[in-house]
């Protein structure tokens, strides 16, 4: 009686915990370990993608399993090392587009002070439409994945010549956001964070909108992540630094190269740094918070 009674138990336990497999969500893969991070002292450039590879959709991808290249061996220090400098990096003045690229707006206003750089390994700030491998790019530099794209200085691309509607820029139309190359040439492998604590009040067909929780109420979106492995869903809260999605080139049927488009729009009304007036939820030039929120990156502070 006594050993029925624990072969029943038994028989029990097991069958709950293959329920619970059943029931059980896979995990998403932990993400890959970055090389350092595009900026940083020492780190070299990603290698330029073979010009004869395949670039129907706007340049060279990589493989999700292609393994990324080993950085430098780390220098020997002595036994008591001085302290180290803080880590910079070149960027372009706010304004300074692709010689003709459209009518850059030098505006050096920090719309959001205490912004989360929104890729977590780093990234490169450039245009993906006038850069290599774009639609309107040099013509002797096809690859999306050329060198030049991932490498200093940082360059705007705020009112670049586009069809959008941008009341800031001197047409009227431009961009309405920043390009970032994320830190190597390789989609589905840089995660983007959440720019500061707030809610994800929509997600699209290639883009996911975050309202900030804290006044102004600032509202930011990205474009172009891996639609179909997102880590946040509609209604969402967030912290500031908190994952969202892989750095990707979703796009709907239309091409684009492997980046993150930036977007912030003003929560409330106020004026440039010239005095130009915004309207509740213009579209701001990101590109100065950027620049801020990067250096506070290399310089090892942790978004909270």
């Amino acid at each position: 009686m006594r050993a029925s009674l624990i072969a029943t138990v038994a028989a029990t336990a097991l069958l709950a915990l293959g329920l619970a497999g059943c029931d059980q969500k896979t995990a998403p893969a932990a993400p890959p370990v970055a090389p350092a991070g595009p900026g940083s002292p020492g780190a070299p450039p990603p290698a330029a993608a073979d010009p004869g590879e395949p670039v129907a959709d706007g340049g060279a991808e990589q493989t999700p399993d292609e393994a990324l290249p080993a950085g430098p061996a780390a220098p020997a220090q002595p036994a008591n090392p001085p302290a180290s400098p803080a880590a910079t990096f070149q960027h372009l003045d706010a304004g300074d587009l692709i010689p003709g690229s459209g009518s850059g707006y030098l505006d050096r206003t920090l719309w959001s002070p205490n912004l989360c750089f929104p890729m977590a390994d780093g990234g490169f700030a450039n245009s993906q439409v006038y850069g290599a491998g774009g639609g309107k790019g040099p013509k002797d530099k096809p690859s999306q994945c050329d060198a030049v794209n991932y490498s200093l200085p940082w360059r705007d691309n705020f009112c670049e010549a586009r069809g959008y509607t941008s009341p800031i820029c001197a047409t009227g139309t431009g961009h309405q956001g920043q390009d970032i190359r994320p830190a190597t040439c390789q989609k589905n492998a840089h995660w983007v964070l959440a720019s500061e604590d707030g809610i994800i009040t929509d997600i699209g067909t290639y883009t996911v909108t975050l309202v900030g929780a804290a006044a102004p109420h600032r509202t930011y979106r990205y474009l172009h992540m891996a639609m179909g492995g997102l880590a946040v869903h509609e209604g969402d809260s967030v912290h500031s630094g908190d994952h969202l999605g892989k750095t990707s080139n979703d796009f709907g049927k239309t091409p684009t190269t492997i980046h993150t488009h930036f977007e912030m729009r003003a929560g409330v009304s106020g004026v440039t740094t010239d005095g130009k007036p915004v309207l509740l939820h213009t579209f701001l030039p990101p590109y100065a918070s950027l620049v801020a929120a990067y250096q506070r990156q290399l310089n090892g502070q942790v978004c909270h």
